[in-house]
């Protein structure tokens, strides 16, 4: 475990170029991921809940050098949360990836009916500093679930933790799917220019007002678990 001389770290911005051009080429991409299989996705959410596992040592010391979190606490907190919302879902993916048949209106009649759940596009994931790793890996999960690409933009008050999940992003995922990117208010300002198709984000409800009204620019829905 890290000692209290342990050197700080400070995550770097990142540049609105580089931004830009992350999300133009998920953009690109986005047709190809919503259209892929259960398998597929069923693979990825497996490779994410081997991943979690493999690197709980260093998100244990990644979260004592940010704010001395203790390690049973992050099991109890960030591991086990992010791995059970895999388990849910990996038990449930096949059912919500299928169609579903349902009535025809009268109006309609000589048609068929049914409801099929299709990819939103390129969201992005801002999470918070108190619960990095629960609230940055539990949306990502549903959004790889829904056959969406993510940006994720966590908290710049944990650059340890944000280092580890960059890692851990950058083994399993194409960058052109899932990306992280470190950095504070100027990234954010930057990312929340960009009209994603959905926006999740996890804070303060101040904050959550600035989301939600750049999101209305785009005509781009949100989801907000504010404090």
């Amino acid at each position: 475990m890290a000692t209290l001389s342990t050197p700080v770290r400070i995550a770097p911005e990142t540049s609105e170029k580089d931004i830009i051009s992350v999300f133009e080429q998920q953009k690109l991409h986005q047709y190809s991921i919503a259209n892929s299989s259960y398998s597929e996705r069923r693979k990825k959410l497996k490779s994410l809940f081997n991943a979690v596992m493999k690197y709980r040592p260093q998100i244990k010391e990644a979260m004592f050098n940010d704010f001395r979190k203790h390690p049973t606490e992050v099991d109890l907190t960030e591991v086990y949360p992010v791995t059970n919302e895999i388990k849910f879902v990996l038990r449930n993916l096949r059912k919500w990836m299928s169609t579903k048949k349902v009535p025809t209106p009268i109006s309609l009649m000589g048609s068929s009916s049914y409801v099929k759940h299709e990819a939103k596009g390129v969201v992005l994931i801002i999470s918070p500093w108190n619960f990095p790793v629960n609230l940055t890996f539990g949306p990502l999960i549903s959004a790889i679930a829904a056959g969406n690409c993510c940006i994720i933009k966590p908290s710049e008050n944990t650059p340890h933790t944000s280092g580890i999940m960059k890692k851990i992003i950058g083994e399993l995922f194409d960058p052109r799917e899932v990306t992280l990117l470190e950095g504070g208010v100027e990234t954010s300002t930057h990312l929340l220019k960009l009209p994603f198709n959905h926006i999740h984000f996890t804070g303060a409800p101040s904050i959550g007002k600035i989301v939600m009204t750049a999101a209305a620019k785009n005509l781009t829905s949100v989801t907000l678990e504010l404090g």
